[in-house]
């Protein structure tokens, strides 16, 4: 296993208000992503890949409702972040790379603009550093606002309840403890007001005292070389100009960073992405570059401000097969060197057979089975995961490709039982009435299926996955000698 955890999403649940109704995209998704690791989460179309990974960078649509569950990273809950906190860890600490690169772009603008606008912009440092001195505060006045408004909604619904006959003997209870939590919240947010207040005035003292002494510092190495100046001339002259003008440059980089300083962090990392002449690049427009060089300045734009968890949602279906291995063999590249934690979507389980280190197979808006990559390539034990291994082509495939029948489900009217069924050909009568459990199958294997089922009846997996299995491991057996 990879290190310790950096992102956790227990029982994620997400609808979508429609004229129809609600459509229930996401239902109960948990998963772990590991320091240093790649997940990758696989599934068909409507799956809830997308939409899961929306809702982690607080990008969901507008229609979108979060029902339940928990995004937990460094400690906070995403779902409970207000968007002025969530600006700060979108981009700079969780990137995103899309799936279209052209339409992630401004077709209007160079791509140099593109490039530094995120950095200009998220670059305030003394501001940033002003914020970081009180953001414990507001934090902890936020959360006892956000416990305020939760309690309030439970005690609200609770003397329904008890008004309506509908609440047990112990809804009075009930009500006396409600009713004591939000006296206690209430009695402590006074105390928060005022803590963030005098946090505010302290951390605003510091920071006009931390940047008065930096313009005091160079104001002085500044006069120490134009007393040098005075005495010098030509080249010398030269070098003393030069060094005045890094002096004042490094002034203005300590309180934000500066068009030249993200012109040369564009430059470093358009390098590093693979992108060939960067200076030239930079007064370019988006058409001017093919779709994989599209793909890196997205990649390039999403690494600007060194995120530790990186996105990728789908960045390879626009492209061609060699195009698609070069973008791959970038992003592992880049995970390695910066020690990223990727999280990679997809529809095609082959794209991440060899960079995934777990996969979490998704349908109809559930994981339906999680293990490393080992597992779901050597023992898969959904029969949705069957499906689409069936449905894969490698090199020495030469048996007609199984498709899946039917259709997925329709989530406005979520199935009852395993959403999977009707298009699964070992589906039992359980599977209609009831939603299976995740079962687990090893320390890093679980599935969520009736055939692990102890009562249930052994089913094999198809035949033309067996034969798989059993080439790629002869292969690898004669590699390894």
């Amino acid at each position: 296993m990879a290190g310790n955890i950096k992102l956790h999403v227990e029982d994620l649940t997400i609808s979508f208000k429609t004229t129809q109704g609600l459509v229930r995209a996401v239902r109960g998704v948990s998963f772990d992503l590991h320091e240093g690791e790649t997940l990758a989460i696989v599934g068909e179309s409507g799956s809830g890949k997308s939409v899961t990974s929306r809702t982690i960078m607080g990008i969901l649509a507008g229609n979108g409702i979060i029902d339940d569950g928990k995004i937990i990273y460094e400690g906070e809950d995403l779902t409970k972040v207000d968007e002025d906190h969530f600006h700060e860890i979108r981009g700079n600490k969780i990137g995103m790379i899309f799936q279209d690169p052209m339409s992630s772009l401004n077709p209007i603008m160079k791509i140099g603009k593109q490039v530094t606008e995120g950095m200009i912009l998220n670059g305030k440092h003394l501001e940033n550093r002003y914020k970081a001195l009180f953001h414990e505060s507001k934090t902890t006045l936020n959360r006892l606002h956000r416990e305020k408004k939760s309690l309030k909604v439970e005690l609200k619904e609770n003397l329904k309840a008890i008004k309506t006959g509908d609440s047990s003997a112990d809804g009075m209870v009930l009500k006396e403890e409600c009713n004591a939590a939000l006296a206690n919240v209430k009695a402590a947010i006074p105390a928060a007001k005022k803590k963030l207040v005098v946090d505010k005035k302290a951390a605003k003292i510091a920071i006009a005292l931390e940047w008065k002494n930096e313009q005091k510092r160079v104001a002085k190495l500044v006069s120490d070389v134009k007393a040098n100046l005075a005495d010098s001339d030509g080249e010398a002259k030269q070098a003393y100009i030069d060094e005045i003008n890094v002096l004042q440059e490094n002034l203005k980089r300590f309180k934000k960073v500066t068009k030249r300083q993200a012109t040369e962090r564009a430059i470093e990392i358009m390098n590093e992405v693979g992108i060939p002449d960067p200076v030239r690049r930079l007064n370019q427009y988006p058409f001017q570059f093919s779709g994989g060089m599209r793909q890196r300045i997205v990649i390039a734009i999403a690494l600007t401000a060194s995120p530790d968890v990186l996105i990728c949602d789908e960045p390879t279906t626009a492209l061609d097969v060699t195009i698609q291995s070069q973008i791959l063999e970038l992003i592992n590249d880049l995970k390695r060197e910066r020690n990223l934690s990727v999280i990679f979507i997809t529809h095609d389980l082959g794209v991440v057979a060899n960079m995934a280190d777990r996969i979490a197979v998704m349908y109809a808006g559930k994981v339906v089975e999680v293990g490393t990559a080992e597992d779901i390539f050597y023992n898969p034990r959904h029969p949705y995961t069957w499906a689409l291994l069936s449905s894969m082509p490698d090199l020495d495939s030469k048996d007609r490709l199984v498709a899946i029948p039917g259709t997925p489900p329709n989530m406005l009217f979520p199935p009852k039982g395993d959403a999977f069924a009707d298009r699964n050909q070992y589906a039992m009568k359980i599977d209609f009435e009831r939603q299976p459990p995740m079962f687990k199958i090893s320390e890093t294997h679980r599935a969520a299926t009736w055939l692990l089922h102890p009562d249930a009846p052994k089913a094999e997996m198809p035949e033309v996955i067996k034969v798989r299995i059993d080439r790629m491991l002869a292969q690898s057996e004669e590699e390894t000698v």
